[in-house]
């Protein structure tokens, strides 16, 4: 088996059926497509169900409900392809993206992840792009990259062995952010190519959109970047380091105004947060007598 396809499946019966099609008309006949129905009270177990009785390259696990990093999870546990991609179920891929991108991993068999772009379908965020490059090294990749701006599942192709000892952390958010490094720590060689696009729908009752703005969100995102920081050796003065830290700062103000807490073991960092609330009230106090 060349490729395994990993896709949870929850509430998305309208959207399902797009992000399935898009991925059978890759023209990749090696590949099977794991669809993971996580609990979902919707029409989306049947849809699945018929889906696999269409197309012998789908296989369909009924689960409990556990959230998105056991659905991962479980498909990672059966998963037989050398490689292994995941997708959202109310995304989808741009036509002729796997097959290509299979076929240069094939020719570069010392690669163990393989990067590519992806763009916004709504919400104001950019595209995001990637030169044919293969870095030297897991740390030189992520800091050159500020992988993690970019640390999603989805938009990249993994060797299966990445995977032996590593999953997903259940019950956190930005689980990606969690991953990515400990995988990166195993020292896998990255590439990033040009080719091909995943389309990633901007969903505003989203688990990520949602997350954004919750006192639980800024928590796991902040925690996240933190042990990601400690993993990869990223310092303040590291190359593309200060990014890293401000994404940190960013976080923890975001936490403080929302719960009052303060992570981060800074010294100046409770002056920073209190300054910062009490600029943000003075606004909201102006725009009130406008």
């Amino acid at each position: 088996m060349l490729l395994s396809v990993i896709i949870p499946v929850y509430k998305v019966a309208d959207t399902i059926g797009k992000c399935i099609e898009s991925v059978l008309s890759q023209g990749i006949s090696d590949m099977e497509v794991i669809l993971v129905d996580d609990g979902s009270p919707d029409d989306c177990p049947a849809i699945c169900d018929g889906w696999a009785a269409k197309d012998s390259r789908i296989r369909v696990l009924h689960k409990a409900n556990g959230g998105l990093s056991d659905a991962r999870n479980t498909g990672l546990d059966v998963a037989r392809g050398e490689y292994i991609t995941f997708v959202d179920s109310d995304d989808w891929l741009e036509a002729d993206t796997y097959k290509p991108l299979l076929g240069w991993l094939q020719g570069h068999e010392n690669i163990d992840i393989l990067e590519f772009s992806l763009r916004h379908i709504g919400g104001n965020r950019q595209e995001v792009t990637f030169k044919d490059r293969i870095f030297p090294s897991a740390k030189q990749y992520w800091e050159a990259t500020m992988a993690w701006r970019h640390a999603y599942a989805w938009n990249k192709i993994y060797k299966r062995w990445l995977f032996d000892g590593i999953r997903f952390p259940t019950g956190k958010t930005f689980e990606d952010v969690y991953t990515l490094p400990r995988l990166l720590t195993l020292k896998p060689k990255i590439a990033t190519s040009s080719h091909g696009t995943y389309c990633y729908v901007w969903n505003k009752n989203g688990i990520a959109v949602t997350a954004e703005k919750s006192g639980k969100g800024f928590r796991h995102h902040l925690e996240a970047l933190r042990i990601a920081a400690k993993l990869m050796g990223t310092g303040l003065l590291s190359h593309n380091g200060p990014h890293l830290y401000y994404s940190m700062l960013c976080r923890q103000i975001g936490l403080y105004r929302q719960t009052g807490e303060i992570i981060l073991p800074w010294p100046f960092i409770g002056l920073v947060c209190r300054l910062h609330e009490k600029i943000k009230g003075q606004e909201h106090e102006n725009t009130v007598v406008r």
